[in-house]
């Protein structure tokens, strides 16, 4: 909505959504393994304390072309700290679910401070900024933790390939995700929802995802992704059929429960099969980038050219693909 505001068409919408999740997907690659190879806690101070300046430079952004470059900046910095975040809390031997669990939390307080403060992005800037400055400060308090040591290169695609059917499958579902999610406040707005009604509806799916990822601790990461994909698709049919926004809301929680099976089981599979911990989580959030990229592309093209309800096809077909492929490429693996 603030890209058009500043006048970018749906497509452009679709390169400022893709070029912060380009960024991401390159952060994600190499500080997975930069923490892999060094201390962990090196890597989340640096990672907190770039994304409090890069968010703050959002406030500069006047036009599609300097918001493109601060998205490109802001991405950057969001992929630094994530592997590392989750290969410290699994070294800890603490849940992660729960763990993951407390971001969709903190999704749902940000839709929703979305949702209150409006149109004024420059505050929702500032707000962001100073929360990554809180998260650089409280990470000070963060001890060093002793990790095995691993024998890798830097640029390694070996963890990558090892895992194909759990990465690319991701990529799939989340590919269609984000074609919806990059027009989504434009049709809610064509379903007669308010700004407030927009952040709160954004805010119902981690909301969701916070109550559901607490309890996964007892389900097989395989079981979880199995039932994940094709409950995706079913989510997304609903948001096709709504006749108006508030219809959109059991869609939500539909999408909620589906995305936290698919998350936290591919998260533990990866981490709980591969020894560069780091690295592997890591690349979660790669595929995730990689499906920013080619998702927000998709979604301001099919938006463009075939209207907001072809994109949400197009998301069905997507999680549909990414769900045969992971069956596909685990069973070649067994």
């Amino acid at each position: 909505m603030f890209a058009a505001s500043l006048g970018a068409t749906y497509l452009e919408i679709g390169f400022i959504v893709g070029i912060f999740s380009a960024s991401t997907l390159l952060s994600s690659f190499i500080f997975g393994r930069v923490a892999d190879l060094h201390h962990l806690r090196s890597v989340l101070l640096f990672g907190f304390g770039i994304a409090a300046a890069s968010f703050f430079l959002q406030v500069f952004a006047r036009d599609p072309a300097s918001l493109m470059l601060a998205r490109a900046l802001a991405g950057f910095s969001v992929g630094i700290y994530p592997g590392a975040l989750i290969a410290y809390v699994h070294y800890r031997k603490q849940s992660l679910g729960r763990f993951i669990s407390l971001g969709s939390l903190g999704w749902m307080v940000g839709f929703f401070a979305a949702g209150l403060i409006g149109e004024n992005m420059n505050r929702l800037f500032l707000l962001s900024s100073f929360f990554y400055l809180i998260c650089f400060l409280l990470a000070f308090r963060l001890r060093d933790i002793e990790k095995p040591q691993v024998n890798l290169s830097y640029f390694s695609l070996d963890t990558l390939l090892k895992n194909a059917g759990s990465y690319f499958a991701l990529f799939l579902r989340h590919t269609g995700a984000v074609g919806v999610w990059t027009i989504f406040p434009l049709y809610l707005l064509q379903l007669g929802a308010t700004d407030f009604w927009i952040g709160l509806i954004y805010a119902v799916n981690p909301a969701v995802q916070f109550l559901v990822m607490r309890r996964l601790d007892g389900l097989g990461n395989e079981r979880l992704i199995h039932i994940g994909y094709p409950l995706s698709a079913v989510g997304f049919v609903s948001f096709i059929l709504a006749p108006s926004y508030l219809y959109i809301i059991p869609g939500m929680i539909i999408i909620a429960c589906s995305w936290s099976f698919l998350y936290v089981g591919s998260t533990r599979l990866v981490v709980e099969r591969n020894p560069d911990k780091a690295t592997s989580a890591g690349l979660i959030n790669s595929m995730i980038g990689a499906a920013g990229v080619v998702g927000a592309l998709l979604g301001g093209f099919f938006s463009q050219v075939f209207g907001f309800r072809a994109t949400m096809f197009a998301a069905v077909f997507f999680c549909l693909a990414g769900f045969l492929l992971f069956k596909v490429l685990e069973r070649q693996s067994a």
